[in-house]
Order: structure tokens, then C-alpha cells, then sequence
């Protein structure tokens, strides 16, 4: 990290040296900068901000005065400044945190500077990221999300979507994009994925925009053909909603490629929360080690896709889908078959069942606040 680069609150330490006793007195600055391994000068410059401490030395003075190292710094004034500021809170340099990542320094260069996830990884990469930082996974969700190249990107995606879906609106023909076209082949390079993933998943939105329009139609035509006040009220507000949901087609398809994308589950992971639908079972752990690694099944249980549940005897851990997880491998199972056209697909009517399973598990908890569960009949 360049001399002068880091968001240091230089007010800060000073505020601490004179007022945070270490083993019981304050510290001068000479005394400071003996512990640190520095000059008293140096200590008297970052005091007053006219130097700037390396991430190591500021990691160092916060555990002097055993405060947090992010008490050191400033807030970010920038979107852009989100994830750097975390590693520099964790007192971390980019060599150091990439290291312990396992990618390489320009790869994590892109993560923090332009908010680029590396084309080649899986879902557990923010998840190790936000171990690494100690900090909760929804920060780097968020701070990843909010930074201004992120926001440049969506918004030249929208752009290509919307040449893109234009042949959605000509009827009586097919509406189908090709893996050739230039569009596309920009919104691959884009979302850094091959072209014949993005074509997939681009032509699945686009036949969602057909059903869109298609519905608007059918709506339409019951305006014409309505019999009373009522029916051509419901009428006109499903041809507004409709309306409102074709104008905003492009966007909502570049957001929902770019989020999927970006939290998309490796392939092992599917498959193994795919076995969890459609085998409608607890996994024992043991059983779960061979469906994906560990980390894998970390990173579905920190996005709440999967619970890691206790047996009450001396049997393994096991695992099994939250209810919030099964809806969301439903929902998203269409974008899973466009990633992984190979893989199986999560049985519908499983999936009810097991939802139903999970609603009456739910349903059958006594709750102390809520009284004695009454008797049948």
C-alpha cells in the first residue's frame, strides 16, 4: 500500500494516546513509537496527519490500545472505497490478502478496485472474503454491489439487453438470440462468462419478456371484449402492469444475470442441494462430504440456503434445506439449467411436498408464548 493512500483518522490515535491508558498510564509519544518500532517524530506526524501509518502499523497501534482497527480509520467517502477499506481495517495489504484467498494479487486487484468477482471461482470466494476481513457476508454482498463500476456495468448490460430483447416485440416469428451476435458477445465479456452460457440465460429472459408481452395482449383483448366496468378495470391494470414490466425488461434482466451470476452456486454445489429436493432427505455429513467439500457447505449454510442441524444422539451432523433456501432453488432453478444444462433439475411436486413437510414441522412447535396446543377435534 502507497504512503499516504490509506483513509487514516489521524485525529483518532492522537484522541487515544492521550486519553486510553496502556498497563495503566498513558503512553508519550516517544514511548508510543518504542513499542511500534518507529521514531517519536513518526508518531507525532501521524498525530498530526502529515504521515500516514502502512495497514500493518495501524493494525499494530489498535492492538496497543486494544480498540478495533477500523476505530483508526475514516468511514469511506466512496462507494468505491468499500472492500479496500475493510482489508485495510483488518490491517492487510493486498499481497497478503490474496494470499490467504488463494488468487492472485491482480485478481483480487479487480475484486476491490472494480468490483469483479475472478471469472473462474465459486460462491465461497466472498463468503472467505468476509472470513478474512471478520466481518458478516451481506457487508461484501453490499459493498461489492455499491461500487460505482458495478453500477457502470448493469447499466451497459441494460443498454446491450435492450437492442438485444427489440425483437421480442415483432410477432408471427421466433424470437431467439445467437451466440454470434455482437450484443452478446459484449454482455459475455461483460458478465465474464462463455458466450454460450450468457446466450442461454439472455434467451431465457428474453422468452420471459414474450410471456410478458403475450399476457399484455391477452389482457388487451379482454379490455375490448369486456362485459361490465369491472372486468375493463381489471383489464386496464393488468395491461399498466404489464406495460410497466416490459419498459423495465432490460434492466431487471441485466441485474438478475449480474446478482446470479455473481452468488451462482458451483455445479457441485446444485447438484448436492438438487439431491436435498429430490431425495426429499436429511443428508448425514458424511454423506454430504461426498456430494461437495466443506467450504461448499459453509457457503450454502451462510446464505441461509441450508441448515447444519445437531442430532440429539451421538449421530453425525446432518444437513437439510431451510424453507427460505427451497424457495429460492425453485425460484432460480430455471437460471441453473441455462448455467448447468447437464445437471438435474429440482423435482416440482417434490418440492411442494417437502414444502408442506416443512410447514407442518413448523406448525406442530409448541411455542411457550403461544399457550398449550389445543387437542384434535
Amino acid at each position: 500500500m502507497a504512503r499516504g493512500a490509506a483513509p487514516f483518522n489521524h485525529r483518532v490515535l492522537a484522541g487515544l494516546r492521550r486519553s486510553k491508558p496502556v498497563d495503566g498510564r498513558l503512553l508519550s509519544a516517544a514511548e508510543l513509537a518504542q513499542r511500534v518500532g518507529t521514531s517519536k517524530a513518526r508518531i507525532l506526524a501521524y498525530e498530526a496527519g502529515t504521515s500516514v501509518p502502512e495497514a500493518a502499523r495501524i493494525a499494530q497501534l489498535a492492538r496497543i490500545f486494544r480498540v478495533p482497527a477500523k476505530e483508526l480509520y475514516r468511514e469511506p467517502t466512496s462507494p468505491q472505497d468499500g472492500i479496500r477499506t475493510l482489508r485495510l481495517s483488518a490491517g492487510l495489504t493486498m499481497a497478503e490478502l490474496s494470499a490467504r484467498l488463494g488468487i492472485s494479487v491482480a485478481a483480487y486487484r479487480d475484486l476491490e478496485r472494480a468490483a469483479m468477482l475472478p471469472a473462474r471461482t465459486d460462491s465461497t470466494l466472498p463468503l472467505r472474503l468476509a472470513r478474512e476481513l471478520s466481518v458478516q457476508l451481506r457487508e461484501i454482498d453490499a459493498a461489492l454491489d455499491r461500487h460505482p463500476h458495478a453500477g457502470a456495468r448493469r447499466q451497459k448490460i441494460t443498454q446491450l439487453l435492450d437492442t438485444l430483447f427489440a425483437r421480442a416485440h415483432t410477432t408471427h416469428t421466433a424470437a431467439v438470440i445467437d451466440m454470434a451476435e455482437p450484443q452478446l458477445l459484449d454482455v459475455a465479456r461483460l458478465l465474464r462468462r462463455p458466450p454460450s452460457v450468457v446466450c442461454r440465460l439472455v434467451n431465457h429472459e428474453l422468452t420471459q419478456l414474450r410471456l410478458g408481452l403475450k399476457a399484455r395482449a391477452e389482457a388487451t383483448a379482454s379490455l375490448a371484449y369486456a362485459q361490465s366496468d369491472r372486468e375493463a378495470q381489471r383489464a386496464r391494470s393488468l395491461i399498466e402492469a404489464h406495460s410497466r414490466a416490459i419498459d423495465e425488461a432490460p434492466e431487471r434482466a441485466a441485474t438478475t444475470l449480474v446478482r446470479f451470476l455473481a452468488e451462482a452456486m458451483s455445479s457441485r454445489q446444485w447438484r448436492a442441494v438438487v439431491h436435498l429436493v429430490n431425495r426429499e432427505v436429511t443428508v448425514p455429513e458424511p454423506v454430504a462430504r461426498e456430494l461437495a467439500d466443506p467450504e461448499a457447505w459453509v457457503a450454502l449454510i451462510a446464505r441461509n440456503f441450508v441448515v447444519r442441524e445437531r442430532p440429539s444422539g451421538n449421530g453425525p451432523a446432518a444437513y437439510t434445506l431451510s424453507a427460505w433456501g427451497l424457495g429460492r432453488i425453485m425460484s432460480q432453478a430455471p437460471l441453473y439449467g441455462c448455467l448447468y444444462p447437464r445437471a438435474s433439475a429440482p423435482d416440482e411436486q417434490l418440492a411442494i411436498r417437502l414444502r408442506l413437510r416443512m410447514t407442518a414441522r413448523r406448525s406442530n412447535v409448541y411455542r411457550p408464548d403461544a399457550g398449550p396446543l389445543q387437542p384434535d377435534g
